[in-house]
């Protein structure tokens, strides 16, 4: 062969591997799977050249039958399997397909677990999320619950869920596309075991324009219920139809589609499961268009629909305390997030109560919940999120948040005697991801701004805890407390203090940006923080920072050690033995 034909030959081979068609395949390659798990398997081809002329699809070596072959515009071809399941055992799916290029080639491989049978496997689950509590933001709650003895510096012990514990993991977290999270995605990971893309509930990616119809993968809570007809609940201080919550039972590629979220909590949607209990904020999704303050775009009035449904209905604490639900209850509190734990208990501020001036703690809520869930002897699944935390921490105001940790703290020792009571239940606390916070010195709050900061052996000691309020909380009204910071910030203005009626850290400069808000900025003893983030940001963000775990009750010692955020889906199903592709009713 002559030099000038074997350079044609390269080039062709180099040009014939740039022409190639793409193929992307989902489950993705790796994935790990409850055996009998649902998902939509779902394969796209584009860059296609001169039409499809040829196909082959094999799962372990055999054609896969069922595929729905659809196309989303020129050059591009799809298949799609709604609701499969595997076996237990890895699996290779093989497609290869032909063009004007010639034929292209992809194979991945899955891996679908069948979970050990234990002799005293949980029958309930209670998970607790901590929205953005990672370990400094536990760390400051503690600071702030039990502090120090100034006799010899030894703490005075720690929180309730850090506590008694028989199981405690640093859970890492990470994205399909991203290594940081969002609450949407990383939730999605803790209830499937999947990876998923930033903003996506449940989902795995497609090129579809319509975000409902992305492939759906089946979450424990969905799986707890298909097979072995446990109820489901979710209970959170933000508003209903938020990423967190949604974890359950919502499969949508935007975590923004509240409507159908909220309809989808009944059945409507998704793989068609409705909720038995929901507790949180948020009516503004579940009341029609013409209600004030609705953001649906139907007359769907879920209020009224959820009552003929069976489920009682609740709208204020007293209401709650006083019900008795039989298996089905629905609660809206606030038409949209709950107020801090200080501004409802604390400060009671009108500015930031409005008209919701009789609103529930978490741990009400949880008690309710469960005492309505466990009326079913098949089990359930609960989720209870304390979500205001990583609300208040974004705009960086630590103090509502810290204390939103408090609230979720007491739930937890609600729940820590329920399962004492009852060994069959496994309680997990965890969180989804973290923020930046960092607890670097002691604060003197008879000083303004920076003079107040003390470091090393002038930090002393917080001495929260000398007033407490009617639930037995510490006061933030103190004579020392901590100075707080946070590493990822916007340019904002600095007083280590909480103020009673809330302050955005920035506003808008009309020019796409923002800058420090000059309200903030007037404060006795305010300075200026220039930020690290880009001027566009207006708050703080999520960070890649390790998150906390701790496990009590049947299953906990299966947590324990480093693990991924998707490896809590797989040690919830061990601990409950759940066995979907066995146990198909």
């Amino acid at each position: 062969m002559s030099r000038s034909i074997a350079a044609v030959c390269a080039l062709a081979l180099t040009l014939g591997s740039a022409w190639a068609a793409k193929i992307a395949i989902y489950p993705y390659d790796g994935a790990a799977l409850l055996a009998g798990q649902r998902f939509d398997l779902r394969i796209e081809a584009t860059e296609l050249k001169g039409g499809l002329s040829a196909y082959r699809i094999a799962l372990d070596g055999q054609p896969l039958a069922g595929l729905e072959q659809t196309s989303q515009g020129a050059a591009q071809a799809e298949w799609t399997l709604r609701g499969t399941f595997l076996r237990s055992g890895s699996h290779t799916l093989e497609v290869s397909l032909s063009d004007a290029s010639g034929e292209t080639k992809k194979s991945v491989r899955w891996e679908a677990r069948l979970n050990p049978r234990l002799p005293r496997a949980a029958k309930n689950v209670i998970l607790f999320i901590g929205d953005g509590m990672g370990w400094n933001t536990l760390n400051a709650a503690r600071i702030i619950a039990q502090g120090f003895s100034p006799e010899n510096g030894s703490p005075r012990g720690n929180l309730e869920m850090e506590s008694g514990f028989g199981g405690m993991a640093t859970v890492t977290t990470s994205s399909f596309d991203s290594f940081i999270v969002d609450s949407a995605n990383s939730a999605s990971s803790i209830m499937t075991g999947q990876k998923v893309q930033v903003n996506a509930l449940n989902v795995y990616p497609a090129n579809l324009k319509d975000t409902l119809a992305y492939p759906r993968i089946e979450t424990l809570a969905e799986m707890l219920k298909r097979v072995r007809g446990a109820s489901i609940g979710a209970v959170t201080t933000t508003f209903g139809t938020d990423a967190t919550p949604a974890m359950l039972v919502a499969h949508t590629r935007r975590r923004g589609d509240y409507q159908a979220i909220a309809d989808q909590y009944f059945g409507r949607g998704g793989f068609g499961l409705p909720l038995e209990v929901m507790l949180f904020g948020g009516s503004r999704d579940f009341i029609p268009k013409s209600a004030p303050g609705s953001r649906r775009k139907d007359d769907t009035d879920w209020i009224a629909e959820a009552q003929k449904l069976g489920y009682t209905f609740v709208s204020t604490r007293s209401e709650l305390l006083a019900a008795k639900p039989q298996g089905k209850l629905f609660g809206l509190f606030h038409i949209d997030n709950f107020p801090s734990y200080l501004d409802r208990a604390v400060w009671k501020r009108p500015e930031m109560l409005g008209s919701f001036t009789d609103m529930p703690y978490l741990w009400e809520m949880t008690q309710k919940a469960v005492e309505t869930l466990s009326q079913n002897p098949n089990g359930f699944f609960l989720m209870v999120e304390g979500g205001m935390v990583d609300k208040f921490e974004h705009p960086l105001d630590w103090q509502r948040g810290l204390w939103d940790v408090l609230e979720l703290d007491r739930a937890v020792a609600w729940a820590k005697q329920y399962v004492a009571a009852h060994p069959d239940t496994l309680v997990v606390v965890t969180a989804d991801h973290a923020h930046s916070l960092s607890v670097y010195g002691g604060y003197d709050y008879s000083k303004q701004g920076r003079e107040g900061v003390g470091v090393y052996q002038e930090a002393k000691f917080p001495t929260y805890g000398d007033k407490k309020d009617a639930n037995g909380f510490p006061l933030p009204d103190t004579a020392r407390g901590i100075a707080v910071g946070f590493a990822a910030t916007p340019d904002y203005c600095e007083t280590y203090r909480g103020r009673e009626v809330y302050k955005d850290p920035t506003i808008s400069d009309g020019k796409g940006g923002y800058v420090a808000n000059p309200e903030v900025c007037k404060e006795p003893g305010a300075f200026l923080r220039t930020g690290n983030l880009d001027p566009g940001s207006a708050q703080g963000v999520h960070t890649a920072d390790p998150m906390p775990l701790f496990a009590f009750g049947a299953g906990a010692q299966l947590f324990n050690g480093l693990m991924d955020q998707t490896e809590i889906f797989f040690r919830m199903a061990q601990a409950l033995g759940l066995n979907p592709y066995l146990e198909r009713p």
